[in-house]
C-alpha cells in the first residue's frame, strides 16, 4: 500500500504530539517527581512512534523509540531524568520536529533510517518520493453543524425567490392585459356597457394593487432574511478559517525554558486567552513576531537573579503573554516586570545612529523614541553575543504587523518593566474601514488608521498647514495631493480632517467627507494594480461599486519623500487650562465615536472613548468621571449590560448615564431604563443642542436633578 497519501495527517498529528511533549517536558522539569507528567510524555512518545512505524518513518519512530525506553525507566525511578537527560530529550524532539517539517515539505524518509530501527524491528520500505501534502485545516465539528444547517435555509429562500418571480410575472401579465383593455375602451364609443366595463377594470387594477402590495411585503420579508442567512453563512464560512491563539502559544513555555537557561535568568510565564480566535493566515504570520518579542523581554527586559533580589524584586521575572478580542481585532500582549527602556539610552543610540541630532531627540515624546527599537539595525547595546545586540528580529515584529493591517504599541517605565500589544485584525478577509469623498470620488481608509476626526477650525488650524491637539501640532496635507491630484489648496475652516496614525508618525489629512464606517471584505490587488504603492487594497460596495482602500503608510512615506527629509512633529506641553468635566463615550463606531467627541469638545468638555463596555468599566476605575455615554450594539459588552455593572458599583451608581442607540422599540427603551439608563435618544433622530442640553443638566444637577 502507498502510505504517501496519509503523510499530511501524519505531519498534523506528529506537530501536535512535539507540542504536548514539549510543554509536558516543562512541566517535569519543574515538578520532577510528577508520575502523571511522566506517564503523559510515556503515552505521546509511544503514539508517536507507532504512528511513524506504520508509515516507514524509521528514523523518527527510532528516537520516540528511546523517549519511549527513557520514561519506562523513570516511571521506575525518576532520578534517571536529570538536568542533562532534559537538555538530550529536548535535542531529540527538536530532531524529530525537524524530520516532521521536512516531511510537511515533501522530502522523503533517508535510506539511513533503515539501519537506525530498533533491534527486532523490520525496516518497512518508505516510498522514494512523496508528494508534499496539501493545506489542511482542522475544523471543530460543531463548526460544520453550523453550516450545515444553513443550507436548507438557503434552499428554502431560493425556491421562494422563485416563486415570487413567477408571481411577478403573472402579475405583470395581468397588467400588460388590462392596459390593452383600458386602450380598447378609450377608443371605442362612450356607451352604458363601456362605461361599466371600465368600472370592473377599476375593480382588476385595485385587486393587482393590493397583490403587489402583498408582493412587496413578501419580497421585502425574504429580502432581509436572506441577508441574515446570507450575513450568517458568511460568518459561518470565515470561523472555519479560524484557529484559537493557543496554537501559537502552546509553543512559548518550551522557548521560555531554553532562553531563561541561555541568558542564565529564572522566569515565571503566564499565558492568557489561549482561546482566542484569529484566521490561521494571522496566526501563521504572527509566531515568528511573538517568539522576538519574547527573546527581546528575556534578554533586555529581565534582569538576573542577583540584580532583581538587589532591586528588591523575586528572583523569577514574570513574563506574561495574553490574547484578547476587542471587536473585529485582538490585542496580544506581552509583558514583563524587568528593567524597562531607558529612554537616555535610546537618545544616546540614536545620536550614535545618526537617526537624529540631540537636540531635537531631547524635544521626541517616549512613545516615539520606543518606537525606534523597531527600527532595522537599532540597538542599545555597544557589543553583540550570539542572539543580542545586532538590532535584527524587533524589525521583524513592525513589519509583520503593519502587512497584517496591524499596529504596534509600546509602554515602559524605568525599573518596572515593558509592555508590547500588537492590535491586529481577527481576520485578513474583512476589513473596517471609512468610507470618505474626494473629489467627488468614494475611498475607503481601514479605521484602525485613523485616530480623530474633526472639521477645521480657527482654533484646530494653524497657518492652513497645521492642526493643534492636546498640544500636539501635526502637519496637514490634502489626500487629493497626496493622490497624485489637483491640490485643494491649504486647510480651512469647515473641511473635515482625519489624524493618521503611522508606525513613523501622525499626519493630518484633509478630505471632503466622512460618508460612513463599514466592514467589507478585503480583496489585494493583483497583476499590474498590484503596483499602485497607495492603494492596500479593494472592495465591492453594496451597490457594486469597486472602492480603493489606501495604504496610509505608504502615503506617510510620500510626504516624507516629497518633503525631503522626515516630517518633524513637535510636541509641547499641553496648554494649562481649567479642569473640564469628564464625558466617557462608549461607542464601537469611530465615526459616531468621534461625532460625539466632536460636539462634546467643541462645548468644553473633556471626552475619552472606549470600545466596548470592558473597556469602559476599565477607564471608569482608573479616574472619576461626570457622565457616560453609550451605544447599545457593542462586543463584549454591550450598553445594557455596562449600564447594569454600573448601577451595581457603589462608586459608580450615581453616574449619569446616557443611551445613545440605533434600537428605538418601546421594548428597548424599557429595556435601557429598566438597567437603569437616565435617558434613551434615537440615532435616527440625533438632536446636537437636545444631548448638550441633557449633558449639561447631568453634571451640573447630577441624576437626580433632571427628568429624563
Amino acid at each position: 500500500m502507498d502510505t504517501s497519501a496519509f503523510t499530511g495527517k501524519f505531519v498534523e498529528e506528529a506537530r501536535d504530539r512535539l507540542k504536548s511533549l514539549g510543554n509536558a517536558l516543562v512541566r517535569l522539569e519543574a515538578q520532577p517527581q510528577s508520575a502523571e507528567v511522566i506517564a503523559e510524555i510515556f503515552r505521546e512518545a509511544h503514539s508517536l512512534k507507532g504512528s511513524a512505524q506504520m508509515l516507514g518513518f524509521l528514523d523518527i519512530s527510532h528516537i520516540a523509540h528511546q523517549l519511549e525506553d527513557l520514561f519506562v525507566a523513570a516511571k521506575r525511578d525518576v532520578r534517571v531524568i536529570d538536568g542533562r537527560a532534559f537538555d538530550l530529550v529536548f535535542r531529540s524532539l527538536d530532531l524529530i520536529a525537524a524530520r516532521v517539517e521536512e516531511l510537511a515539505r515533501g522530502k522523503a524518509a533517508p535510506e539511513a533510517a533503515k539501519a537506525g530501527a530498533p533491534a527486532g524491528q523490520k525496516p518497512a520500505q518508505a516510498p522514494r518520493r512523496r508528494a508534499a501534502p496539501g493545506q489542511s485545516l482542522r475544523v471543530a465539528v460543531e463548526k460544520l453543524d453550523s453550516l450545515t444547517h444553513l443550507a436548507p435555509e438557503m434552499v428554502i429562500q431560493s425556491l421562494k425567490a422563485t416563486e415570487r418571480h413567477h408571481e411577478l410575472r403573472r402579475v405583470e401579465l395581468s397588467i400588460a392585459r388590462l392596459r390593452d383593455r383600458v386602450r380598447e375602451a378609450r377608443l371605442a364609443p362612450p356607451t352604458r356597457s363601456r362605461i361599466a366595463e371600465l368600472g370592473e377594470y377599476a375593480d382588476v387594477l385595485d385587486s393587482i394593487t393590493r397583490r403587489m402590495r402583498s408582493l412587496v411585503t413578501n419580497v421585502s420579508d425574504d429580502q432581509a432574511r436572506l441577508t441574515l442567512i446570507t450575513e450568517e453563512l458568511r460568518q459561518h464560512v470565515i470561523d472555519l478559517t479560524m484557529l484559537p491563539v493557543g496554537t501559537v502559544f502552546d509553543t512559548f513555555p518550551r522557548a521560555v525554558r531554553d532562553l531563561s537557561r541561555s541568558f542564565d535568568k529564572e522566569v515565571e510565564l503566564t499565558m492568557t486567552g489561549r482561546e482566542t480566535e484569529l484566521e490561521k493566515r494571522v496566526i501563521e504570520k504572527i509566531a515568528d513576531p511573538l517568539v522576538h518579542l519574547v527573546r527581546n523581554a528575556i534578554d533586555h527586559g529581565l534582569e538576573s537573579p542577583g540584580d532583581r533580589k538587589r532591586a528588591g524584586k523575586p528572583p523569577a521575572g514574570a513574563l506574561l503573554i495574553a490574547a484578547e478580542q476587542h471587536g473585529n481585532r485582538c490585542h496580544i500582549t506581552v509583558r514583563d516586570d524587568g528593567r524597562g527602556i531607558d529612554p537616555k539610552a535610546l537618545r544616546a543610540a540614536a545620536v550614535r545612529k545618526g537617526i537624529a541630532a540631540a537636540a531635537e531627540l531631547e524635544q521626541w515624546t517616549n512613545e516615539r523614541l520606543f518606537n525606534l527599537i523597531f527600527e532595522p539595525g537599532f540597538s542599545t547595546r555597544t557589543e553583540t553575543t550570539d542572539v543580542s545586540g545586532r538590532g535584527v528580529g524587533m524589525d521583524v515584529v513592525r513589519v509583520t504587523v503593519d502587512t497584517l493591517g496591524g499596529t504596534v504599541r509600546v509602554q515602559s517605565e524605568l525599573g518596572r518593566g515593558t509592555t508590547v500589544v500588537l492590535d491586529l485584525p481577527l481576520s485578513l478577509a474583512l476589513l473596517r474601514v471609512v468610507l470618505i469623498e474626494v473629489s467627488g470620488e468614494i475611498t475607503a481608509i481601514p479605521t484602525a488608521a485613523i485616530r480623530r476626526i474633526l472639521n477645521g477650525t480657527p482654533e484646530t488650524m494653524k497657518h492652513g498647514q497645521v492642526v493643534e491637539i492636546e498640544g500636539e501640532s501635526i502637519p496637514i496635507a490634502a489626500l487629493t495631493a497626496l493622490l497624485g491630484q489637483p491640490a485643494s489648496g491649504a486647510a480651512s475652516a469647515g473641511q473635515t480632517v482625519l489624524i493618521i496614525e503611522t508606525r513613523e508618525g501622525r499626519l493630518g489629512v484633509m478630505v471632503d467627507a466622512v460618508i460612513e464606517e463599514q466592514e467589507l471584505v478585503f480583496q489585494e490587488l493583483r497583476g499590474p494594480l498590484g503596483d499602485q504603492l497607495t492603494i492596500a487594497g479593494a472592495a465591492l460596495l453594496g451597490n457594486g461599486e469597486i472602492v480603493p482602500i489606501l495604504d496610509m503608510q505608504a502615503l506617510y512615506q510620500r510626504v516624507v519623500q516629497s518633503a525631503g527629509t522626515e516630517m518633524a512633529i513637535t510636541t509641547q506641553a499641553p496648554p494649562v487650562t481649567r479642569q473640564s468635566s469628564g464625558v466617557l463615550v462608549v461607542e464601537d463606531s469611530l465615526v459616531a465615536a468621534e461625532m460625539h467627541r466632536g460636539i462634546l469638545s467643541g462645548a468644553g468638555y473633556h471626552v475619552e472613548i472606549a470600545q466596548d463596555g470592558v473597556e469602559a468599566l476599565e477607564l471608569l476605575r482608573r479616574r472619576d468621571w461626570d457622565l457616560v455615554i453609550t451605544d447599545v450594539d457593542m462586543p463584549n459588552m454591550n450598553g445594557v449590560e455596562l449600564t447594569v455593572h454600573l448601577r451595581a458599583d457603589p462608586r459608580l451608581r450615581r453616574l449619569p448615564v446616557i443611551i445613545v442607540s440605533s434600537r428605538d422599540s418601546g421594548d428597548n427603551r424599557r429595556s435601557g431604563f429598566d438597567a437603569g439608563a437616565d435617558a434613551y435618544l434615537a440615532k435616527g433622530e440625533f438632536d446636537q443642542n437636545e444631548i448638550l442640553e441633557l449633558v449639561r443638566k447631568f453634571i451640573a444637577h447630577g441624576r437626580e436633578g433632571v427628568t429624563p
